[in-house]
């Protein structure tokens, strides 16, 4: 289920783009939690405590707290959040470039705009649809790419995902997040992790060095299936 935020001071406008939202997607028949925050600063905290959000809509200028500032707070923990813009001041353009907001809609344009948006957002989404991997708990919800996980640790009783900006633990044993992550980018080097292929730069005698600089030594009963994987993997892709 999609997770989706509205955050505009205007309370009428939010329940009209609230219903244009709803309309898109029961049509296609996804089904979408869409919650609606008349003060960013309660959005904001919201944040604070770990919820996720697969697609926020942002005014720019609110009295509480400029729309902006909220993009860079989800940045800083959700790339892969897409960001709306739905705003009278298109000067902001360019700060919103640097939050790598999807697009920008005028508020007097919003009939013409907010379809070919959602379409664009909902073809993404469809072609991401197989390169995800998602975590839920009881406090947040939260999608995260395959690009993005360098590699996965057992650490007691969870599984670690190492992102390139932080690190998400999931109740999981390794063997299940290995099956469901079902995937040719994903090896098991040794029995207490997982790497990505995408981000190993180099296999030499039986240590892989990632991206991220870290180096981790292959198990021996896992040697030669971890070559035959990664030299099969970038021979397709050459």
């Amino acid at each position: 289920m999609l997770k989706i935020a509205l955050v505009d001071d205007n309370t009428d406008f939010l329940l009209l783009l609230r219903k244009k939202v709803h309309t898109f997607f029961d049509g296609r028949n996804v089904l979408c939690e869409v919650r609606l925050f008349p003060n960013p600063e309660v959005f904001y905290f919201d944040l604070e405590e770990g919820f996720h959000y697969d697609i926020c809509y942002l005014d720019i200028e609110m009295p509480q707290m400029n729309g902006l500032d909220l993009a860079k707070k989800i940045r800083a923990s959700a790339q892969a959040t897409y960001l709306v813009f739905i705003t009278s001041y298109l000067q902001y353009a360019v700060e919103g470039y640097e939050v790598k907001a999807f697009s920008y809609i005028p508020k007097n344009l919003l009939e013409e705009k907010l379809e070919a948006t959602l379409l664009g957002i909902f073809g993404e989404m469809q072609e991401k649809n197989e390169k995800y991997y998602f975590v839920e708990t009881n406090s947040r919800f939260e999608r995260i790419e395959y690009k993005e996980i360098i590699y996965v640790y057992k650490n007691n009783k969870n599984a670690v995902f190492v992102l390139k900006d932080r690190e998400v633990p999931v109740r999981k044993t390794l063997q299940e997040v290995f099956l469901q992550l079902d995937s040719e980018e994903f090896i098991c080097i040794e029995r207490g992790y997982i790497v990505n292929i995408e981000h190993i730069i180099k296999l030499e005698n039986k240590e892989i060095t990632l991206r991220n600089g870290k180096k981790f030594q292959v198990g021996r009963t896992h040697i030669r299936e971890v070559k035959e994987t990664i030299h099969g993997y970038w021979r397709d892709r050459m």
